[in-house]
């Protein structure tokens, strides 16, 4: 996909309205299409430096995490709030790393970076009105090459973009839960647990995604407060809710293991943007086709856009003929429908 469509959708992603935490589910895949990498992760962070929260996809195990936030957050070797004002302080806000053979001889390297395949690392500092408020990094495992300076460009000309998304709280709505129609999303894993709610089987992924649902910030101040003891509360609870219902002899043994299947649920407009990027669409047929998907009329499509009546109807004319759909709630489902699959009529 050309790199300018990406763009596309990565600034139609950041004027969503949408909290930072929504956001970066879809917004950071949408990056590392700019940037190829092989994972990406957000910190929130405040006007001292302090990491406030994180969205990562890749998370180190809660030991681990912790273990970092003990040894190296505030370490001389790995200080995170000394790394970031340094970062902040660059004149565009985006360098890159790659670990030298001193580097790879510390323990943070071999316990934390290594663990997350950061041999190479693209940072970039969200910054809005001057004032930073957080970081992305994108990352790539020993074998890849490093980041090159047009890559670094590259993520540069977006950041104005990010930052929007994460700042724009203005437009955002006051209670975006009742605000947005959430589907379930293709984020999803299983655990094995026993009776008891502790953990026998679970992959990196599941063992992720049970932290980001029983984590509402993962900062020092969190993992300090057994986040561990958090997510064996809820599994303990899940369990003990089974076992008041169940009735099958093989659930009632000892023995019994149980799985636990956990899946992420995005807002639908989420969904409906990164189907949309993956057809052959106009800018402005892309335009009018995520306003149609906010319920907009003719005439705020026209005022957002600053263009006549007349012209948005033409647009959404063409916009039908190329999904082959006779009205706006037929282009929704055709377009949603069409997730992933590349094809439009016409």
């Amino acid at each position: 996909m050309k790199q300018s469509a990406v763009r596309a959708r990565i600034r139609q992603l950041c004027c969503l309205g949408l909290p930072g935490e929504l956001l970066m589910a879809s917004l950071l895949p949408a990056l590392r299409e700019l940037v190829p990498s092989d994972s990406a992760a957000f910190f929130w962070v405040d006007s001292r430096g302090e990491m406030q929260n994180l969205y990562a996809e890749r998370l180190l195990p809660a030991d681990v995490m912790s273990l970092y936030f003990e040894r190296y957050y505030e370490g001389r070797e790995a200080s995170f709030r000394k790394a970031f004002l340094e970062r902040a302080a660059a004149p565009d806000g985006v360098v890159s790393m790659s670990a030298d053979g001193e580097l790879r001889r510390t323990d943070y390297y071999n316990e934390i970076l290594k663990r997350l395949d950061a041999h190479h690392v693209l940072y970039g500092v969200v910054r809005e009105q001057g004032a930073a408020l957080g970081q992305l990094s994108l990352y790539r495992p020993l074998d890849a090459p490093a980041f090159t300076p047009r890559e670094r460009a590259d993520l540069a000309s977006v950041m104005r973009y990010v930052a929007h998304g994460i700042a724009g709280d203005d437009a955002r709505p006051k209670d975006p839960a009742a605000s947005f129609t959430y589907e379930d999303s293709d984020d999803e894993a299983m655990l094995v647990t026993d009776r008891g709610g502790a953990i026998r089987h679970g992959s990196e992924k599941a063992r992720r995604l049970l932290l980001l649902a029983t984590t509402s910030e993962i900062n020092p101040a969190s993992l300090k407060a057994a986040v561990n003891e958090r997510a064996a509360t809820a599994l303990r609870t899940l369990c003990s809710r089974l076992d008041a219902v169940g009735r099958d002899d093989d659930f009632q043994s000892r023995d019994a293991l149980i799985g636990v299947r956990i899946q992420r649920q995005e807002p639908m407009i989420l969904r409906f943007v990164q189907a949309m990027g993956r057809l052959p669409l106009s800018p402005q047929q892309r335009e009018i086709a995520l306003m149609i998907a906010q319920g907009k009329s003719n005439q705020e499509i026209a005022e957002g856009l600053g263009v006549s009546g007349n012209t948005v109807a033409y647009h959404i004319k063409q916009l039908f003929l190329k999904l082959d759909v006779h009205d706006r709630a037929g282009a929704v489902e055709r377009i949603t429908a069409r997730r992933g699959s590349g094809n439009a009529a016409g």
